[in-house]
């Protein structure tokens, strides 16, 4: 008999295998969970790397067997520069092979990867450098000009210079060096190539035992959260291993299949789903590159059986050739997550209208379902399974988290389809936001039930079947290409520059961005007589001070704000004033 309350009821439990929810979460490490579940699979391909340089055509192939012996070695060679267990290293790479064996390298030895996104502002990593007290780095040439200074100023023991092509044949390695006419790295003091760190593991000539303890925190991710400050999160090993195991068990993802990967590491579900997609012994096809308007082309030429984008490769899909000649294949998931679908390509892709629900049938012919999580419990809470999917619904709870709906600000459960804060329970969510339990205390509250629940600032209800549907953003942030954007935040900042009396900073939608930033600006002009020269002047201050992400797309100079009733700017008519339309277009 339904209680009236999902936390008890769990209705999106009838979607499942019975007793899922109760799996056991195996005591071991990361790596340890990988090596063990993939034993017999040593001579399985689980990592083929490929890009545009060839037309996305078949890649490097690395088997398990060489995968785990590569992650191996890292572990000897950082052995080898001293470090530890619980010490942090710092990866500042986009998708390739190299990222994960040393996310993976590391956890052996016990320390903790900090994959940081190339997009941040360069102060910001000088700031991660010094509040992790971290010694080591590993960042990709394509990276280094942009953070040079901070790195080369950090005192660091080692920084670990990455190409892009340490997993090919050397003969390639070889060639592509004369074809890009590249010039030689900036080598010298704690700065050294792959070839030098792999010599370093020969002076360990034993296996190293991988390091597990229960609480040992395997990544951090960063994030700007729910509040607009940059933090880190950390995952737990435990986390981890059970973001894999409901992915497996739930039957989402089977084994052995292939998995086009177009994540970096240093967000959420790009973490998670390289876990994951390894766990089940899958095949991985990284795309190192933005996967954006070829996107439709490399699902063609791929034919993957698991996609996870956002919005942005909807958008793509939908106005593709492929989509129109209905050449397209079937894929089992493509998932899109980030923020919220927008409806009309909803209807679009999915050639469904409002109302539809696939009631339990597994027959229906659904190209896109969503996803819907949070940095803090590893981008993975729930998910528009087949059978489970419903127009407008992000999908229901992965079975080993609980969702709820609470009244925001209390610890007081609502009904169904009630709307209030969602929260998820469960072992996936973080240990803390490193080094700030300030922040951690906002997020992470213990309720009357005894349980720690994460407080997701999102506002959102729940039906009598689970399904989860996302009404508003509480603090009104929105993704750009993936990443959390804060108006507010931008706003504050380029309201300390000089010659700027007011500024509101407003998401518009944009074909190949999601959603950018767009600066509305009341001037002082004493200080700024032409919008030309104040366009360029803040500019340059949002690109040296913001993270990349974070800065303005188009900038509009007006005299005044349309403000509503209630005194408060009036942003929709703000935007059409502007004139301001990507979407137009489309």
């Amino acid at each position: 008999m339904s209680t009236g309350y999902p936390s008890i009821d769990k209705p999106w439990l009838k979607y499942y295998s019975q007793g899922v929810e109760k799996a056991p979460i195996p005591e071991l490490s990361i790596y340890q969970l990988i090596q063990h579940s993939n034993a017999k699979r040593l001579d399985k391909i689980a990592l083929d790397l490929r890009n545009s340089a060839n037309d996305y055509k078949k890649g490097i192939e690395i088997t398990y067997g060489q995968f785990f012996s590569r992650i191996e070695d890292i572990a000897k060679s950082y052995a080898q520069l001293g470090v530890k267990e619980n010490q942090i290293v710092i990866t500042l790479l986009p998708n390739i092979p190299e990222s994960r064996m040393l996310i993976y390298g590391l956890n052996i030895l016990g320390a903790t990867a900090y994959p940081v996104s190339p997009m941040i502002a360069a102060p910001q990593l000088k700031k991660i450098i010094s509040e992790c007290n971290a010694k080591h780095i590993a960042i990709f040439a394509g990276f280094y000009e942009k953070f040079a200074s901070v790195i080369s100023s950090a005192g660091l023991d080692s920084i670990l210079y990455l190409t892009g092509m340490e997993s090919a044949p050397k003969p390639l390695q070889m060639l592509s060096k004369i074809k890009s006419g590249a010039s030689k790295p900036p080598l010298g003091g704690n700065l050294m190539l792959w070839a030098e760190f792999d010599k370093l593991k020969k002076n360990v000539p034993h296996d190293i035992k991988p390091y597990y303890h229960p609480d040992h925190v395997a990544v951090i991710v960063g994030t700007s959260g729910t509040t607009g400050v940059p933090k880190g999160v950390c995952l737990t090993d435990k986390a981890m291993n059970a973001i894999a195991i409901q992915h497996l068990l739930s039957g989402i993802l089977d084994e052995e299949e292939v998995v086009l990967d177009a994540l970096i590491q240093s967000i959420a579900y790009g973490i998670s789903t390289m876990h994951y997609s390894t766990y089940c012994g899958c095949k991985n096809i990284l795309i190192p590159e933005l996967l954006t308007t070829r996107f439709p082309e490399v699902l063609c030429r791929t034919k993957p059986d698991h996609f996870t984008g956002g919005p942005v490769h909807c958008q793509y899909l939908a106005i593709s050739e492929e989509f129109k000649n209905h050449d397209l294949p079937r894929l089992r998931n493509l998932v899109s997550g980030g923020a919220t679908l927008p409806k009309d390509l909803e209807k679009r892709l999915n050639g469904v209208s409002e109302g539809f629900s696939e009631n339990g049938s597994l027959d229906s012919r659904i190209l896109v379902r969503q996803g819907f999580g949070a940095t803090e419990n590893g981008g993975c809470g729930a998910y528009a399974r087949p059978g489970a999917y419903k127009f407008g619904g992000v999908g229901i709870p992965l079975p080993l988290d609980t969702f709820a709906v609470f009244e925001p600000g209390t610890d007081k459960e609502l009904p169904y389809n009630t709307e209030g804060e969602l929260c998820i329970c469960g072992p996936t969510i973080m240990k803390e936001y490193f080094n700030n339990p300030d922040e951690t205390q906002l997020v992470l509250k213990k309720h009357h039930d005894g349980q720690t629940w994460l407080h997701l600032a999102d506002l959102g209800k729940m039906d009598e079947d689970g399904q989860v549907y996302i009404t508003d953003r509480i603090k009104n942030i929105f993704m750009r290409t993936g990443f959390n954007v804060h108006p507010s935040k931008i706003a504050e900042f380029i309201e300390t520059i000089p010659g700027v009396k007011e500024c509101t900073v407003i998401g518009v939608p944009h074909p190949e961005e999601q959603m950018v930033p767009v600066a509305f600006v009341i001037l002082d002009r004493s200080v700024f007589a032409e919008n030309a020269i104040a366009k360029e002047v803040l500019s340059k201050a949002c690109a040296n001070n913001l993270s990349e992400s974070d800065v303005p797309l188009d900038w509009v100079f007006v005299d005044e704000f349309p403000r509503n009733l209630g005194g408060k700017i009036d942003s929709k008519l703000l935007v059409q004033m502007s004139g301001i339309n990507y979407m137009a277009s489309l």
